[in-house]
């Protein structure tokens, strides 16, 4: 069986013998090499379940990233094994017989091994890629599964709040198109922009003093905490489906991204006026994650119907065109033009995505009503 000879560093913590090193494919592909336990209810694994569409993704990623010369991952993967390896000191050398010593845990990075493996299926040059490994030696099976639990439940993934703010900026970035090779997933999302316009109009919310929003949205590295507040990425995300986009005409037809903004503070003003009890923004779901979902969901409409009336974008007429839906709702939809319903304590206490689905949807039926009144 393969004896395998490696470049490494040898990094003692307390009695943990570590050795960085690097795999390979062709390592992986040795019979036996590595094994990656499945927690399933009747196993006694240590490992998640392997996401295939996280492999997936990783190993396209890969494939697209190797033909344009830029294919890397950096970060170690952690394997671990019961036995030891041997160590030349003055080579910075380690050496096993595969035999002996695999097959190695994987104690963290299958998603990064599974990934490569399935590129390398397809790009014959990945299959000597080096990636980066970190092996702990002389661990048994209680001992790796200790390292499995503090390795993931102590690593954080990038918040996706601060994902949106990076995408922001690669949009808002001279010069991005001189990079050598830019992940399909986030070329379509910086070509597409709709992360930077929903945080610079997010930002107005948050920021003006003539929001009724301000200071109520968690940006990105905001600590947690402080009551009726949402997640910039939750507001961005149906921003992005409800306003800035080809459904909306506020997005179709206003170019101007100052103006669009305005708009839409005017918007959110008028909402105010209407169904916030003076006072009571702390804890009104007006301001809270369905509320706001309901409202931008009927934004579309409402602004439809403004430009069919060529109406001025001022809150009064904004309150106009929301009212007359409101007056033709049927009677058991009528309770949410009342103040006292968005109150916490109130009717809204129990909104929740599918009710506020189907108001929205009679909201936009009684408007359509409205109109065929109106002659």
């Amino acid at each position: 069986m393969p004896k395998i000879n490696r470049p490494a560093v040898e990094i003692q913590q307390g009695n943990l013998t570590l050795y960085l090193t690097y795999v390979t494919p062709e390592d992986f592909a040795i019979p036996g090499f590595h094994v990656v336990d499945r927690l399933e209810p009747q196993g006694s694994g240590i490992q998640r379940i392997l996401n295939n569409t996280r492999a997936n993704v990783l190993s396209r990623h890969l494939g697209e990233a190797f033909r344009e010369g830029y294919a890397n991952l950096p970060t170690t993967i952690f394997l671990a094994t019961d036995q030891k390896i041997d160590f030349d000191a003055d080579q910075n050398e380690i050496s096993f017989d595969t035999d002996v010593v695999c097959p190695f845990s994987v104690v963290d990075g299958q998603h990064r091994i599974e990934g490569l493996l399935r590129s390398a299926e397809n790009e014959r040059g990945l299959r000597n890629f080096k990636l980066p490994t970190t092996i702990a030696v002389s661990l048994d099976q209680t001992h790796q599964m200790y390292h499995f639990y503090i390795v993931n439940t102590t690593q954080q993934p990038v918040d996706a709040s601060l994902q949106q703010q990076i995408t922001k900026r690669f949009t808002d970035m001279q010069g991005i198109e001189d990079l050598p090779y830019l992940p399909h997933w986030l070329e379509v999302r910086v070509n597409r922009g709709t992360d930077a316009l929903s945080i610079r109009l997010v930002t107005l919310l948050n920021e003006s003093p003539d929001s009724p929003m301000q200071g109520k949205i968690r940006m990105a590295n905001d600590p947690v905490g402080g009551r009726g507040r949402i997640n910039q990425s939750s507001l961005v995300n149906m921003l992005n489906t409800h306003v800035f986009t080809n459904i909306n005409p506020i997005f179709t037809r206003e170019s101007d991204s100052d103006k669009r903004n305005q708009i839409i503070l005017h918007y959110f003003r008028a909402i105010d006026q209407m169904f916030v009890i003076p006072g009571s923004r702390e804890s009104s779901r007006v301001y809270q994650n369905n509320g706001l979902y309901f409202f931008l969901v009927i934004s579309k409409w409402v602004f439809t119907e403004m430009y069919a009336d060529r109406l001025a974008f001022t809150e009064e007429a904004i309150i106009r065109t929301i009212k007359d839906a409101l007056d033709e709702m049927d009677p058991p939809f009528q309770q949410i033009a009342e103040p006292n319903w968005w109150h916490t304590s109130s009717g809204a206490a129990s909104l929740n995505r599918a009710n506020a689905t189907a108001y929205a949807a009679e909201f936009s039926q009684a408007l359509g009503r409205a109109q065929i009144s109106k002659g």
